[in-house]
């Protein structure tokens, strides 16, 4: 008995079933039980010979859809047999067997029509219905013409009793239904409740997870790019202040260097933005030939190191001014120079630059700029080198993939430079496209829509290149201002040393405080014009420092710009730094001419001396 039963329930309870499906499993297995039980209390009230017939013929039509849902596996034919045969055919035959308006019949039609709707899906339930609406009408309307017809019980009794009857059945099975409903919504609603219980336990360690990983980011951006400064700054000073060829040389080595240690750095802090989506893309007017002369310097060092020849040919008529994000153009440049200069062992790099007219850029609005115009931006880099095979160029923009792995085993990096190209493109509206042939080179292609600003022409790259080059390579102080004070924040002596000869030139007071208290002694002492000030320092730091600056009587008066100077680049820093209350905000390492273009931001106009023409910067 107990195994009849658990075979019964799996087919009520079983999860894998759909809840229709298992619904009208409870109504075949009810009708098994019921038609016999229906016989049994006709032969009671004698009537039995009459009802025995359909009555069997009820029972087999419940067999016969019930294998159809569960054997031959249709559910929803099974009930569109079921329904149609029951409703159009059976039901109303009993109807008139059976007593008619005057016996329990009619509510044995309304169940039939309930049941076209809990087991038919689809559009057919809606073709099954208008068929019982037609039927039921024209029984009702033949019994009342030829109520000659319907063969009436015995008495008023036996109505009495069969409509008694019917009542009691038709309330358990639709109280069996019901209950089974509620059953399983309040089943399913604990499993949404468990599930969601177990989605936020899930959802609160991812959060704890990427805090982590942002405190690590943060820490390692700090960590490496501290040292990188004082690398970087040094290394300017000896550009700067040494005449020696031979000094100059390796300090372009060193320069060379860390551009590529400070790069992978980067490549990392820019996929972390990108695969949080919250990579904005910042345009602005830039100057092409500076974008593409710092790509180029940046690249030519290494080439010759391999003894590659490295060229740039472009269009002498390209615009020289340009409106779009220009760090993401000078990023996806020197990715691209980067890869080919990699993967190149010798032969020659060509990067080609052109444009075409654009009329329908994807991120650029014109509507400020009217009269300006829109172009897409073409830079094609082509190399000599290994090429990639087949299957590698399915992967090639795949994150932290390295194509060709066994062949390239020596070449350095982090397998995130391509992907993070295709990705800069795609999201300045433009596409990047490559061929390549193992063993022969490849060629990469990228097309950015951009704005053109004014009508000045670039000319040619490598005429003004060669001119630039011969005049030397000397630097040249932005501005002087004497009276100016600076105060320069920072843990490290290191990092203020690099700070204030970076400076030197400006001839502004530098003075220098190594911790949050150190800093607020010196502000209450002196008055300056500008705050330089670290964030990741020990007892007090950046952010307490400026929060206990910001409620001294002095700040109050004077709102001394402070910018922020760290070593912080991590995913959302700028926005942090700023909503904290710094004025701006400046990444380690620092160059020379982006420190002067700070200080100069903030200092006041009449504190900066004008410099003469010969002083000034060369082209």
């Amino acid at each position: 008995m107990s195994k009849k039963f658990n075979i019964i329930k799996k087919y009520i309870t079983n999860e894998d079933l759909a809840v229709s499906h298992r619904l009208m499993n409870i109504i075949l297995l009810m009708g098994l039980f019921i038609s016999p039980v229906c016989l049994i209390f006709d032969l009671a009230i004698g009537s039995a010979i009459r009802s025995a017939i359909p009555l069997i013929f009820l029972f087999l039509l419940f067999v016969v859809s019930f294998v159809l849902a569960n054997v031959v596996k249709k559910a929803n034919f099974a009930g569109i047999v079921l329904t149609v045969v029951s409703t159009n055919c059976l039901v109303p035959y009993l109807y008139f067997r059976d007593g008619g308006r005057y016996s329990g019949m009619p509510m044995w039609l309304l169940l039939s029509s309930v049941f076209v709707w809990l087991l038919i899906k689809g559009w057919a339930v809606i073709a099954v219905y208008v068929s019982n609406i037609i039927v039921y009408a024209g029984i009702f309307y033949y019994e009342y013409t030829h109520p000659e017809t319907v063969t009436r019980l015995a008495d008023g009794q036996a109505e009495s009793i069969d409509i008694v009857c019917g009542i009691y059945v038709i309330v358990l099975i639709l109280g069996i239904i019901f209950k089974f409903q509620s059953k399983l919504y309040e089943k399913k609603k604990a499993e949404l409740e468990e599930k969601e219980n177990e989605l936020m336990e899930i959802n609160e360690k991812l959060k704890k997870a990427n805090e982590a990983k942002s405190v690590f980011l943060a820490s390692m951006s700090h960590e490496i790019r501290t040292p990188i400064n004082a690398i970087v700054g040094m290394n300017e000073m000896v550009l700067r202040e040494s005449d020696d060829d031979n000094v100059i040389s390796y300090a372009s080595n060193i320069e060379s260097a860390s551009g590529t240690l400070l790069s992978l750095v980067n490549d990392i802090l820019d996929f972390t933005k990108i695969d949080s989506g919250l990579m904005e893309i910042i345009p602005d007017d830039y100057e092409l030939y500076s974008v593409l002369n710092d790509c180029y310097t940046l690249l030519e060092l290494r080439a010759a190191g391999k003894g590659l020849s490295l060229e740039l040919v472009n269009a002498p008529d390209i615009p020289a001014n340009l409106y779009g994000d220009e760090i993401r153009i000078r990023q996806i440049i020197t990715n691209l120079l980067t890869n080919a200069v990699k993967y190149t062992d010798n032969g020659s790099i060509t990067m080609t630059v052109g444009f075409t007219e654009n009329d329908t850029p994807l991120y650029l609005s014109n509507e400020d700029a009217p009269n300006e115009r829109l172009i897409d931006l073409r830079v094609s880099v082509k190399d000599t080198g290994r090429g990639i095979s087949e299957t590698g160029l399915k992967s090639l923009f795949n994150s932290f993939t390295r194509v060709d792995e066994k062949k390239n085993k020596n070449i350095e990096g982090t397998g995130l430079g391509l992907a993070i190209t295709k990705q800069l493109t795609e999201l300045m509206g433009g596409r990047i496209d490559v061929t390549s042939q193992e063993g022969v080179g490849s060629e990469f292609t990228v097309v950015i829509p951009q704005r053109a600003v004014g009508n000045a022409t670039m000319g040619d790259f490598s005429e003004r290149f060669r001119r630039k080059k011969n005049a030397g390579r000397k630097y040249k102080v932005s501005f002087v201002a004497p009276e100016a004070r600076i105060l320069v924040v920072d843990d490290l002596e290191v990092n203020l040393k690099v700070v204030t000869m970076l400076l030197k030139n400006t001839e502004a007071k530098i003075d220098t405080a190594t911790g949050g208290e150190a800093c607020l002694k010196a502000y209450e002492s002196n008055d300056y014009d500008v705050v330089l000030l670290d964030h990741m320092m020990p007892e007090m730091d950046g952010m307490e420092t400026l929060k206990q600056l910001k409620k001294s009587k002095k700040y109050m008066a004077k709102r001394t710009p402070v910018v922020a100077l760290t070593a912080n680049a991590t995913l959302g820093a700028e926005k942090i730094y700023l909503d904290t209350g710094f004025d701006d905000y400046l990444t380690k390492p620092v160059k020379g001419e982006e420190l002067e273009a700070m200080i100069l931001k903030y200092i006041p106009e009449e504190l900066v001396k004008k410099l003469s023409q010969g002083d000034e910067n060369e082209e």
